[in-house]
Parts: structure tokens; sequence; C-alpha cells
């Protein structure tokens, strides 16, 4: 049963041809001003593009991850609340204290007045008629035990919260890398490494920040502006009233910043994403810079970078310097008509003296946890901003999926693959690659792919491996349409070997399995079926030895060995090998060309090479000519027929003579 490919998402890709859609801000045109760099110019879109999400939304996303953690997020709400609680009571019964040894006129004794003066009497019998000075004496010790008690909780909710914050950190990261790894080829065509980068360290760091520095302060803030509001209220209704009026203005002072800083902090990402990249791919083709004489034309396309990213600082550090005074101003306003209402409130005898400290008291501890909450403005808005970059990521949906209807006990067992009338053209192009290409290799045969650049070669074995879907006809493998297999199945029946090695920091046998569960014994056979045992043997600690990043103490020839190995350690029914053999020295290919008859007997192989040597013995040979068979038989068939296979072997021997 053939299944459609995967329909393009709209989060799939950002083309180029939308990079004019929409006006530049001022930070984002001073940004390319400085940098001139085309690939910034369309990631600042993508930025903008990505960024369309409400804040409350893409907050409510993130605070999503603290389901898996109800409970431990329950009792860290809890424990806060308790200590926002013990946070008010000192200033409290200071005032209580101060009504005790002074008239107190002006105040109507309530539930609450009378609680410190039951406990005592409870505690303290002699207390029924103290005199003033023990009441103050059992105002301080209640005090004093108030913060203790409250110091032991604070240090039990800092623990809670930070462990709660960097579990879900953890959740988050584990969840974009899964995402990451699953995403389909062209993902990775479309976004550079360093991009990548970025947003699995980076912006998941910045959100780290967010729940371990803004969630975990910022829940003690807001609890205890909400308990300090209420007793407010409970005590004179209109001293209360003086300090909410200002909660709007603090909140339209806000408000403006998010409006000036997050454009200058997008930027700012856009930037730091775009030096990641640059230098990721400089550092690797440093030894090219020096050999072309390009490392101070670098040196300046990365110093453009670095000012048009100090541009996008000064932008922000410029809103932040408006917040600060502006919130500052705020609070000593408020705390002036506190002071103003509060003076003819005493005056008039409907409030104490007491209540009047106490106001004042809860005034100045008011505008703390509301200065901390604006001063994590800035840590809030860098966290969102990476928050929608990396929800960006979790929204893109990879292109080569499982089907719906995909049977899961379909197995890769023979190896028979066949390709019917398949025409494909890469995404974002208009020219098909390949063109109504049919082919068919028995299991077990070899089959070889020979035709010049852009003939198609590799395109067929990434189609094979369905890194891409056809866009029209069938591949099948064991009668089935690939489309029809999970992909886990489909690959696990597949080996393919590619002439570029990668070589992980890690030892020799797990450079071999990848994490596969393999006995050493097999480890072992498979070097010895590729020749390169002596990998093993020149090495004390054999297959513990460590690897250094990308294979460098190994030749050309030796890594390709290594590969080798590799592939054959789940014996795969089919074996692919793109151009295996094209880097290696003339020794190296014979020791391979002698493995690789052991490596494809009973194996249906599919080869790709250059060197025409190398396919002699194959079973089929195929010539292509721009995504067509044009012919097609066994080496001594197609010399025969004197055609374009005969003019390319002629041509490889006569280099090979040279």
């Amino acid at each position: 049963m053939s299944t459609p490919p995967t329909a393009p998402t709209a989060h799939d890709e950002h083309t180029a041809g939308d990079a004019d859609n929409g006006a530049l801000s001022r930070v984002e045109a001073e940004a390319l001003r400085v940098a001139d760099d085309p690939i910034l110019a369309q990631m600042l879109h993508e930025e903008r593009v990505e960024s369309e999400e409400v804040d409350a939304a893409l907050l409510w996303r993130l605070l999503a991850y603290l389901r898996h953690h109800r409970a431990l997020a329950a009792l860290a709400v809890a424990m806060a609340t308790i200590e926002a609680i013990l946070m008010i009571m000192p200033a409290y019964l200071i005032g209580l204290a101060i009504d005790e040894v002074t008239s107190g006129a002006g105040r109507t004794p309530n539930a609450a007045d009378r609680l410190a003066r039951t406990l005592g009497e409870a505690t303290i019998p002699a207390f029924a008629d103290p005199s003033p000075a023990a009441w103050i004496v059992f105002f301080g010790l209640l005090v004093t035990a108030i913060w203790l008690v409250r110091w032991a909780i604070a240090v039990g909710t800092t623990w809670i919260v930070h462990m709660l914050g960097q579990r879900v950190v953890h959740d988050l990261r584990v969840d974009v890398f899964r995402h990451v790894t699953a995403m389909d080829q062209g993902y990775f065509i479309r976004h550079p490494v360093g991009r990548l980068v970025n947003r699995t360290t980076f912006d998941i760091q910045s959100i780290s920040e967010l729940f371990s520095d803004a969630f975990a302060q910022g829940l003690r803030d807001v609890l205890f502006i909400a308990v300090l509001v209420v007793v407010m209220l409970a005590m004179d209704v209109p001293l209360a009233t003086m300090l909410i009026l200002a909660f709007p203005i603090l909140a339209g002072i806000g408000f403006a910043y998010r409006l000036l800083a997050r454009p200058a902090m997008r930027t700012m990402s856009a930037v730091q994403s775009r030096m990641n990249a640059w230098l990721a791919e400089n550092l690797a083709g440093m030894r090219e810079n020096h050999l072309y004489g390009r490392r101070l034309r670098r040196e300046t396309e990365y110093t453009a970078l670095t000012d048009a990213h100090q541009a996008s600082v000064t932008r922000v550090i410029q809103s932040w310097a408006v917040l600060r005074p502006a919130m500052m101003m705020t609070s000593a306003v408020g705390t002036a008509l506190v002071l103003g209402v509060g003076y003819g409130r005493v005056t008039a005898g409907l409030v104490s003296i007491g209540v009047l400290l106490t106001f004042l008291q809860y005034t100045t501890r008011l505008w703390v946890p509301v200065r901390n909450l604006t001063e994590k403005f800035q840590l809030i808005q860098t966290a969102l901003t990476a928050g929608e970059r990396v929800m960006d990521v979790l929204d893109t949906r990879s292109r080569m999926t499982d089907a719906p209807d995909a049977d899961r006990s379909l197995q890769v067992r023979d190896g028979h693959v066949a390709f019917r009338d398949v025409v494909f053209r890469y995404p974002g192009t208009t020219e098909d690659v390949l063109r109504g290409l049919s082919l068919d290799v028995p299991a077990g045969s070899s089959l070889a792919l020979v035709g010049n650049t852009g003939a198609g070669k590799s395109t067929i074995i990434q189609l094979l491996c369905r890194f891409w879907d056809v866009s029209g006809g069938v591949i099948e493998v064991d009668g089935h349409d690939i489309r029809s297999m999970t992909l886990e199945t489909l690959r696990g029946g597949i080996a393919l070997v590619p002439q570029d090695v990668v070589v992980f920091a890690c030892s020799l046998r797990e450079n071999i399995t990848l994490g596969r569960d393999v006995p050493d014994e097999r480890i072992l056979e498979c070097l010895r079926a590729v020749r390169a045992e002596y990998l093993v043997e020149r090495h004390e600690d054999g297959l513990d030895h460590e690897m250094e990043e990308g294979g460098r103490t190994l030749s050309i020839g030796e890594r390709q060995l290594l590969n080798f190995a590799r592939a054959l350690v789940d014996d795969p029914p089919i074996l692919i090998l793109d151009e295996a053999t094209a880097n290696v020295d003339t020794e190296t290919e014979l020791r391979i060309q002698e493995a690789l008859r052991t490596l494809t007997e009973g194996r249906t192989s599919i080869i790709i090479a250059h060197r025409l040597s190398t396919i002699r013995d194959c079973d089929h040979i195929v010539v292509l000519r721009k995504g067509r068979v044009l012919e097609a038989g066994d080496h001594d068939a197609l010399l025969a027929q004197n055609g374009e296979y005969a003019r390319l072997y002629r041509l490889h021997m006569q280099g090979e003579t040279q």
C-alpha cells in the first residue's frame, strides 16, 4: 500500500523570499547595518516570525512542564505561603506592641489584635495583666521565634523550588534533544549547526534561569504581595487603597519595558545564533582560511558581528536604565501617599499610631518584592525570547514520520529492493533529480551505480533510507512500500557506509556499537572481517581505547575501515557503500576490496563508486544520466556495448596507468 509523502507544515521552514515581509525595527536595522550579513537578515526575519506567540500563552506552556511534578509544586506553594505569612507577622506584632504601651486610641481591637494577648495569656499565666515592659519582652521573644521558624521554612522552600526548576528544565532538555534528533535531513540543511546548538544550550539555559531564579524568587514575591494586600485591607481599607492604586502604574511601566526591550532581545538572540554558526563553520575551516589568506577578512566579519551584538545589548541596557528609576519613583510616591493619608487618619482618631507604623513598614516591605519582580523583567524577557525559539523547535514537525497505518510487524528480511517509476525533486527546487527511475535489485545480489556528479546516485541512497520521500512512484523492499514500514524497522535493516566518516570522542568500542548492546566477540569479528583488527591490537587498552574527536589519530583509510565494522555489527540484509573507497590509498583499497567480497556475500549490496575497478565483480551495473537509466548490465556486457560505461572505464584505466 502506498502512502503519500508527508506534506510540509507551516513550521517546516521559512523561505528567504519572505525575508522582506514586514518592517524591521530600528534595532534590527542597526544590527544589519553594522554586520551587513544576509544570513543574519534571514535569522532576524525568522526570529520575528517565531515571536508571534503571546507571552502569557508561552509562559503557560513552559509552566505546563510542572504537571509532571504536581506534588512537589504543591509543596513549594504551601511552604512559600507559610513563609509569606511569617514574613508579615513581625511588623504586625510590632504595631500591636506599640499600641500596648500607648493608649492605642483610634483603633477598635479585632480578632487579630487579640491573638497576641490570647497567646501570651495561654503561654504565661502571669500575662493576664502584664506591665507594658513585660509585653515588649513577650513581643520581642515572639518575633524572634517567628524569624527562626521563617528561616527554617525559607531554607526548605529554596531547596524545593530550585529542585523543582531543575527537574522541569531537565524534562525540557530531553524533549528538545529527542525532538531534534527525530527531525528529517532537510531540517538540518535548513538550520545551521550553530543555531541548533544555541537552541539546545544557551536558550534552554535562559529558561533554566527563569525557573531557578525568577520562578523561585517570583513565587515568594507574588505570594508575599497577595498575603500582604489581604492583611492591609483587613487593617484599613483607605490606606491599603493608596498602595493598590500604584499597581496599574507599575504594570504600565513593565509593559513599556517589554515593548522597548523585546525587539532588542530578539535581535541579540539572532546575532548570537549567527555568531555561533559562523564560529562553528570558520573554526572547522581554519586551515583553508590560512591557506587562502582569508584570516584577516574573517576577523573583519567576526568583528562586525560582535559590533551588532554589542549594539543590541546596549539597547537592552538602555531600556533597563529607564525602568529602574521609574520603579523607584513610583515606590517613593506610594510611600508618601500612605504617610500623608495615614497622618490624617491618625489625627482624626480613625487609626492608631501602631497601625500607621505597621503600614509604613508594610509599604517599605511591599516595594521590595515589587522591585524584585520588575528587576526580573530582563531575565523573564530573555527567557521568554529563548522560550519562543525552543517552542518553535518543538512545534516543527518532521517531514519523515511513520505513516498512521504503518505495519510494525514488517521486517527487512531478504533485502529485495525495487524502484518503480520513481520521481523526486528536492524541496524548494524546480527540477526533478530522478525522472521515472526503475531499478530491481534481487535479494543477495549487488548493484553498482555509476554516473557523473548530479546524476542522482546519492539521491537514490537517501530515498532508500527514507531520508526523503519520493515525489512520485514507489520504492519497495521485499515487496512492501517502504512507507508502509516504520522508520526504525526500515533503517534497522540497512547498513550505510558513507564517504565521510564521523568518529566520536569516546572508546573504540562505542564508536563501533554506537550505543547498541553488542558482545566484544561480535565487535572483533566485524573488525577481522574488514581486516581492521590491528586497530585494537596496537593499543594496550584495546576496545576501551579513547578515540579523539573526529578521529584525528586515524588515517582516512582507517576511519573508513572503522565505518565498515560499524555497519556490519547488526548483520543487516542490505549494505550500502556510498563512495566508501573514494578517499583511501591503494593499499587500503585492496584491503577493503578483499573484505568486500566477504561482506557482500549473500547480502543485497548497493555500491556507488568513482573507481570503476571496485565494481567489476558486481552482479548489476547501472549507468545514470540526469536521473534516468542510461545503460544497465554487468561489467562485461557494458564493455561490449561500447557505450558510456565503456568510455568511463577506459578513462579510469588510463588514469590508473598514468
